[in-house]
């Protein structure tokens, strides 16, 4: 039986396991897992018997120029990757020299566009939260092309029954897509189309950029996890879409090649001696990895500053997705693994944006807020500062309460937010589990938000899922350590990895799972109320 081995970090209190013999590794071989999230950068320092020997982290500071537009400054956030790197250095008490590598798995959508020459950039960051394409958006999900694709894809499905023309019948383009957003780049920022014709132009995700600058400038690579999520990826020839570039006039010279998860990224000595970079993946990816949805069917939620649920579907693409989008988990050592993807924009940033309204101080109240509120049955809020996901699939829906009355109070209104948070969340989970034709037993749960019991609770209640939550929290870390061990040959195989996961809590739906029912019907006619406010 293999022996598990507590550990502590001086800024986490995590419990990484002993996995796997370790002969073949050099004793107490150290690891950088490098998380670039949306509301926080974490740095994890490990060595080869899981204890973290050091740690840092820093909130990302995110810009909002403009309603509805946000951002990140690329200065910024270099400066602060390389800080938050040096400190977990520092904090383990080694240097670069006594690392074997280095894991990243970034926040997917957000991207840059830079010159060639000089390396600066055209603009900030435009995040995954951003919205300002969202009139380019409807106009072109209504436009006569699309319309026309959608119509005969249709119809070549009715012929063929390749799932691919079935994905095509319900295509259509999204906020969180970087293709839309790119498109508003290319209207709108002065001299870009002039320095495309010079190919002096450099697009890319966020892993593209970081691995460019830590590589100073040679490596300009995509993984293909983040690439899957750009909306202009097609899943079935595993490159960027032919169709998308064409319709929507995406210049082909910009773009990185699309490489796998355990690409030879090359080395940095950003940190001081060289360090192999051994992988690279999108923040999901990773955190299915850390969540042990090694096989097919195996189902998890993160929420941090979104929610996202993801079903492992193997070597297989789910083609009956409606609102939803057929992304590429990993690749490694030439095996694909897909994922299905139900997004939920608004989680944690709720939560942010309760202690900025003032309505927290801080995480810890929200406890004695539910213990004291009388939850009531008529008070509804509608999350939805970047639209609703599906199955309303409205990017243009307003954010607010309904059923407001002279006895409400703040605790009730701050139990109504927390409760949308359940009710997107358990929506979303019914529509991949329509699109999948599955049932699922058993859900694994992670992210900030997934401390707060009555959130797991009632998911349990509205789901009528297990609601797993592991030992340690910071899951994407887990995922990355993973990917970094199978590179570096630690393991011939993750899905042996299952036997050591340790499980914290697990929810099962309770006497209230009825009432929770209930309630979220008519909060999604709440929701209907607050369709396309925005025009």
């Amino acid at each position: 039986m293999m022996k598990i081995t507590p550990v502590r970090s001086y800024s986490y209190q995590l419990r990484f396991l002993q996995l796997v013999n370790m002969s073949k590794i050099k004793e107490n071989e150290k690891f950088i897992c490098l998380d670039i999230g949306t509301t926080t950068l974490r740095c994890l320092i490990i060595d080869s018997d899981r204890k973290i020997l050091g740690s840092s982290f820093r909130k990302v500071q995110l810009v909002y120029p403009e309603e509805g537009h946000v951002e990140i400054d690329p200065s910024w956030l270099w400066e602060n990757v390389v800080g938050v790197v040096n400190s977990s250095l520092i904090d383990a008490n080694i240097t670069s020299a006594d690392v074997k590598s280095l894991g990243i798995c970034t926040q997917r959508g957000t991207f840059l566009t830079w010159r060639k020459d000089t390396g600066k950039h055209f603009h900030n960051f435009i995040t995954w939260k951003d919205v300002r394409s969202r009139g380019l958006i409807e106009d072109w999900n209504e436009s006569v092309i699309l319309k026309t694709i959608r119509l005969a894809s249709r119809l070549l499905y009715l012929v063929t029954r390749n799932g691919r023309y079935q994905a095509g019948s319900k295509l259509k383009m999204a906020c969180s897509h970087a293709s839309s957003r790119l498109l508003w780049v290319l209207e709108n920022i002065p001299n870009i189309k002039e320095e495309i014709e010079k190919d002096n132009v450099m697009f890319g995700t966020l892993d593209t950029w970081l691995i460019y600058k830590l590589t100073k400038n040679k490596t300009f690579v995509t993984d293909i996890s983040n690439a899957s999520a750009t909306g202009f990826f097609d899943p079935f020839t595993l490159g960027w879409g032919s169709w998308a570039i064409n319709i929507l006039k995406i210049p082909r010279n910009i773009l990185p090649p699309i490489v796998d998860n355990d690409y030879n990224f090359g080395t940095t000595d950003v940190f001081g001696s060289p360090i192999e970079i051994s992988t690279v993946l999108a923040d999901q990816s990773a955190a299915m990895l850390g969540s042990y949805c090694f096989n097919k069917n195996d189902l998890k939620v993160t929420i941090g500053t979104g929610a996202f649920i993801n079903e492992n579907t193997g070597e297989g693409i789910n083609c009956h997705l409606d609102g939803m989008y057929p992304l590429v988990g990993w690749k490694f050592k030439g095996k694909l693994t897909y994922i299905n993807e139900a997004p939920c924009s608004d989680g944690g940033s709720l939560i942010e944006w309760l202690k900025v309204a003032g309505y927290i101080e801080g995480i810890s109240d929200l406890k004695k807020i539910i213990d004291e509120a009388v939850i009531t049955d008529d008070l509804f809020f509608v999350p939805a500062f970047s639209g609703l996901g599906p199955p309303i699939n409205d990017a243009k829906a307003a954010t607010g309460f309904i059923g407001i009355q002279p006895t409400t109070t703040r605790n009730k209104m701050v139990v109504a937010i927390l409760e949308s948070i359940v009710f997107r969340v358990a929506l979303a989970f019914q529509s991949l589990k329509t699109s999948s034709n599955y049932d699922f037993k058993k859900i694994c749960i992670d992210g900030g938000v997934s401390k707060n019991d009555f959130i797991c609770q009632q998911i349990a209640n509205a789901t009528g899922l297990e609601v797993e939550k592991a030992e340690f929290e910071e899951i994407a870390a887990l995922g990355i350590l993973f990917a970094c061990g199978l590179c570096q040959g630690l393991w011939s195989d993750m899905t042996k990895l299952k036997r050591s996961k340790i499980v914290e809590k697990v929810y099962k739906a309770d006497f209230n799972s009825a009432r929770c029912e209930e309630k979220m019907i008519k909060w999604r006619k709440a929701a209907e109320r607050f369709r396309s406010w925005y025009k």
